[in-house]
């Protein structure tokens, strides 16, 4: 039987050591630290998260992707992206950037602003001139969830 595979993905504000990352990771989602590592198409890996870090060069600058085999994760295929990341904001006390849902008519052009405190944002993004493939946001948007 094939894993139960789930890619949650969302943006942390400042830059976070993969070491910090796999370790805050571990514990918000409540696995061993062997669970959660790195993804690496040249090492194949049974662990119950692999994540995708990139780092951007302006703005919210580490870009978070993880495939979670959601059999082994407390939570199961119920997690979000949101909920992952709000628990993220909190242990790392950083904000992060999340898309609304699929099914919200503002998906293209807003994001969702995660506190470490919890609070949550809808905002628009701001165009960073020459810095391919960064996000940031306009703080004058912000409106509460």
């Amino acid at each position: 039987m094939q894993p139960e595979s789930q890619v949650l993905g969302f943006l942390v504000h400042g830059v976070v050591s993969e070491e910090r990352l796999l370790e805050s990771l571990s514990r918000v989602l409540g696995l061993p630290p062997g669970e959660v590592t790195r993804f690496d198409l040249d090492s194949p890996c049974l662990a119950a998260v692999l994540v995708q870090r990139v780092l951007r060069p302006a703005g919210f600058r580490t870009d978070l992707t993880l495939y979670v085999d959601a059999s082994r994760v407390g939570g199961g295929s119920g997690l979000t992206s949101e909920e992952v990341a709000t628990r993220v904001s909190a242990e790392l006390g950083e904000e992060v950037l999340v898309s609304p849902p699929a099914d919200d008519p503002a998906v293209q052009v807003t994001w969702f602003l995660i506190t470490p405190e919890g609070k949550r944002f809808r905002v628009s993004e701001v165009l960073l001139g020459d810095e391919e493939y960064s996000v940031d946001i306009d703080r004058a948007s912000l409106r509460p969830l």
